[in-house]
């Protein structure tokens, strides 16, 4: 199986390699990326079995990664390994398209049964993902409302959530402080809410926070 595993840390790189090639044999084909431009370069050039990969890189957001690179090689199995919460984003990210998504603190043998069950084309669900798959399944009504939101609005709700006003969001996502306030307005509508004590109420419920 040919791989591509990309972080921006070369540790973690090396890593992941030794552990793929402990669950798949020492033959393995593994390729590096740094960076999400990179992944999308490589992928342009070589088709590949599986990527393991990082949310949090530079150059390119993750989800228009993942996106992209589906959209490429949409046989293409992938499995995140981020530090990224999966309360928050699995759900999001396997919706996408990708075939699991595993914390960065779970344990070796989390990991290895992750990458084995993905290469082999099935879908990998931590226990957690799986409740609340099935929860999703059995209680429809209980939709999470932050579907509805676009990409860019879910940067901003999480931004939001963090404490930020429309300044910093503005400076962090490289907008105008107006659109930056529409979009909070976008995001309040959507959700049906009517100022920060609800939306973060509706945020704990759902789970789109930690706090």
């Amino acid at each position: 199986m040919k791989t591509l595993i990309a972080d921006d840390h070369h540790l973690v790189q090396k890593g992941l390699r030794i552990m793929l090639r402990e669950v798949l044999g020492s033959n393995s084909e593994v390729d590096f990326a740094s960076n999400g431009l990179e992944v999308l370069e490589m992928l342009n050039k070589t088709n590949y079995q599986m990527l393991i990969t990082d949310l949090v890189m530079p150059k390119m957001d993750g989800m228009d990664m993942i996106l992209s690179a589906l959209k490429m090689q949409p046989s293409l199995k992938i499995l995140i390994v981020t530090v990224n919460p999966d309360t928050i984003f699995a759900p999001r990210f396997l919706r996408a398209g990708v075939y699991g998504y595993v914390s960065k603190t779970a344990s070796d043998s989390t990991l290895r049964e992750a990458i084995w069950t993905v290469s082999n084309g099935r879908r990998y669900l931590s226990g957690t993902q799986a409740v609340e798959f099935a929860d999703t399944f059995l209680y429809g009504n209980q939709a999470n409302p932050f579907d509805k939101l676009s990409k860019r609005e879910f940067d901003v709700a999480l931004l939001i959530l963090k404490g930020y006003g429309a300044i910093e969001v503005a400076n962090t996502l490289s907008i105008s402080n107006s659109t930056a306030s529409s979009y909070r307005s976008r995001i309040f509508e959507k959700l049906s809410v009517k100022n920060l004590v609800e939306f973060i109420r509706i945020a704990r419920q759902f789970r789109i926070s930690d706090d």
